[in-house]
């Protein structure tokens, strides 16, 4: 399962957990040193140092959850790198990204005017109906349906619409506001149930920055001073299936240090939702980049669950080296 994500990475949680940023933030620290104090072997710390991504596998947090940790060095500061994140500049490090926006303020339709679909993807989308093709509720799919034999045109719309009440109800009630997808006979899918536990498993940050997983958990009640957001919709190509995107991203600041927050609220397809939060620490020469990332499908549930995960979780991170590579590369420009 090749998931889309931009270098914002994973998290600091489960095998690599969050150190103290403030003790990091104090003076730049060996990268061999800020490694050795995440838990990485003589080893791995060689292998990053020499340019190389090192992954280790890090428990689920549900039935449904592919999780995996890396660790990565970048040739630019935690300041310029959180700066490209929030801003955007790095969506486009992944090929399967064929358009994006941002989603400012209030929001409004003006703000999806990039995202365009094709006949197949209109009629995918008003043919829908409840269970794991699509992730809509009930009221979505009935919306779609109704436009059933209708225009290009009046599908996008209706596509717009319902990302941009999506994004609406997460503006104002953040993980309460997700509308579970319909699963049929009366079955639901709830990502935010899924989101929550990604968050309160963040053990690194309920230690070392509590502040900033209350925003994590509580959003939008819980704020934090000086935190950076930014908003975003992708249209991407996964796996040859069309998924439409809603992304959050936080930054808070420690220091030099940052933390940055990466959570896909809504996911068309292929997936229901993925969380990611990693810390940037500042190192002679560049940034230590230690996440950890929680990606939601219900393909790894039922028989062989266990299995499913557990080689789901390694391919994922095996790809995704691929797109934080490129990543890292646009961002070392």
């Amino acid at each position: 399962m090749r998931r889309r994500m931009v270098l914002a990475g994973c998290g600091a949680a489960g095998a690599l957990s969050l150190f103290c940023l403030a003790n990091v933030a104090q003076a730049q620290s060996s990268a061999d040193q800020v490694l050795a104090d995440a838990g990485l072997v003589a080893d791995d710390r060689q292998s990053v140092l020499g340019g190389q991504f090192v992954s280790v596998s890090t428990g689920a947090v549900s039935e449904r959850d592919l999780s995996f940790a890396i660790a990565f060095l970048v040739k630019t500061s935690p300041e310029a790198l959180s700066k490209q994140i929030v801003g955007g500049e790095l969506v486009t490090a992944d090929a399967q990204v064929k358009a994006y926006g941002l989603l400012s303020g209030a929001g409004s339709l003006a703000d999806f005017a990039k995202l365009s679909i094709t006949s197949d993807e209109a009629k995918a989308l008003t043919s829908a109906q409840a269970g794991d093709a699509l992730n809509l509720s009930a009221s979505e799919i009935a919306a779609f349906k109704a436009l059933a034999g209708g225009t290009t045109q009046a599908a996008q719309e209706q596509l717009r619409r319902v990302l941009l009440a999506r994004y609406h109800a997460y503006r104002a009630s953040g993980l309460a506001g997700i509308a579970p997808y319909d699963r049929g006979s009366g079955r639901t899918a709830d990502p935010a149930a899924d989101l929550r536990k990604a968050s309160q498993a963040a053990q690194g940050l309920q230690k070392y920055l509590p502040a900033f997983q209350k925003v994590l958990l509580n959003y939008p009640q819980a704020a934090l001073p000086g935190m950076q957001q930014n908003f975003f919709w992708l249209k991407s190509l996964i796996e040859g299936k069309t998924t439409y995107i809603l992304s959050h991203i936080l930054v808070a600041s420690d220091g030099t240090a940052r933390v940055v927050a990466r959570r896909e609220y809504y996911a068309s397809t292929g997936y229901n939702a993925e969380q990611s939060v990693a810390a940037f620490l500042p190192v002679q020469g560049g940034t230590v980049v230690i996440s950890t990332s929680h990606a939601f499908t219900d393909q790894v549930t039922g028989f062989g669950g266990s299995m499913k995960r557990t080689i789901g979780s390694k391919v994922m991170a095996s790809k995704m080296k691929d797109i934080f590579e490129a990543g890292r590369d646009k961002a070392q420009k």
